[in-house]
C-alpha cells in the first residue's frame, strides 16, 4: 500500500511539474542561442555537442517531453560553461 501511495503521490508531482517545465525549455534555449552567438571559447567538439542537445531538447519540448527537454538543454550548458 505505501509503494503505490508513493507512485500515485510522484506521478502528480510529475503531471503538476509539466507546465513549469513547458515555459523554461523556451527560457533555455533562447539563453544558450544567445551564448553560442557570443563564439564562446570551447572545443569544435563541445560546440558540436552542445548544438546537438540544443536541438534535441527543442524536438522534444515540442514533443511535449519537457522533463528531458530540460535535462537535455541543462547538459548542454555545462558542455558550454554555462550557469
Amino acid at each position: 500500500m505505501r509503494h503505490a501511495i508513493i507512485g500515485i503521490a510522484a506521478a502528480i508531482l510529475i503531471v503538476a511539474a509539466s507546465p513549469a517545465l513547458a515555459g523554461s525549455c523556451p527560457k533555455h534555449m533562447k539563453e544558450i542561442d544567445a551564448f553560442m552567438e557570443t563564439k564562446p571559447d570551447v572545443s569544435m567538439d563541445m560546440l558540436g555537442k552542445a548544438k546537438e542537445l540544443r536541438a534535441e531538447g527543442e524536438a522534444m519540448h515540442k514533443a511535449g517531453k519537457h522533463a528531458e527537454s530540460v535535462a537535455a538543454l541543462a547538459e548542454a550548458k555545462k558542455l558550454l560553461g554555462m550557469k
